[in-house]
């Protein structure tokens, strides 16, 4: 971001869908958007509050509308991990197989990924579409760990 990067600057940057006011620059591997401003990597969302100025320290930014690329100040709320991961829950939203949408892997991958040996998780990245860091978790049971 330029010096001087503001409010407006930010606001520039997001384009209205529906109610929401959609992050149109870079977006992780989560679908979260995320921009350097004031020194720090920031992801759009606690950037907005931050703006707004809510202090987010310690806390997490939650959407109302679940939407990862929603800057909109009124569908933001400070929340803690629990509250987090109640709202992923009742959204549907956690790793378990396919069933909700949201994971290129099944269960069954996951099984499978774990069988394989003499492959590079970088290969084994490659043949199932994802990232080198995904086939890492899953093996070291840091993701999908109820399997």
């Amino acid at each position: 971001m330029k010096r001087g990067f503001g409010k407006k600057d930010f606001y520039d940057l997001l384009e209205p869908n529906g109610d929401c006011l959609e992050w149109t620059g870079c977006i992780n591997t989560y679908g979260y958007g995320h921009t350097k401003a004031y020194g720090k990597l920031w992801l759009t969302h606690r950037l907005a509050l931050e703006l707004e100025g809510v202090d987010t320290t310690g806390h997490h930014v939650l959407h109302s509308c679940d939407n990862p690329l929603c800057c909109n100040p009124n569908h933001l709320r400070l929340g803690t991990h629990q509250d987090n991961m109640a709202d992923r829950n009742s959204r549907g939203r956690q790793a378990r197989g396919s069933t909700n949408g949201f994971n290129k892997l099944t269960e069954q991958d996951v099984l499978d990924i774990r069988a394989i040996s003499g492959m590079s998780q970088q290969a084994i990245a490659d043949q199932y579409g994802v990232e080198q860091a995904s086939i890492s978790m899953i093996i070291n049971r840091k993701r999908w760990h109820h399997i």
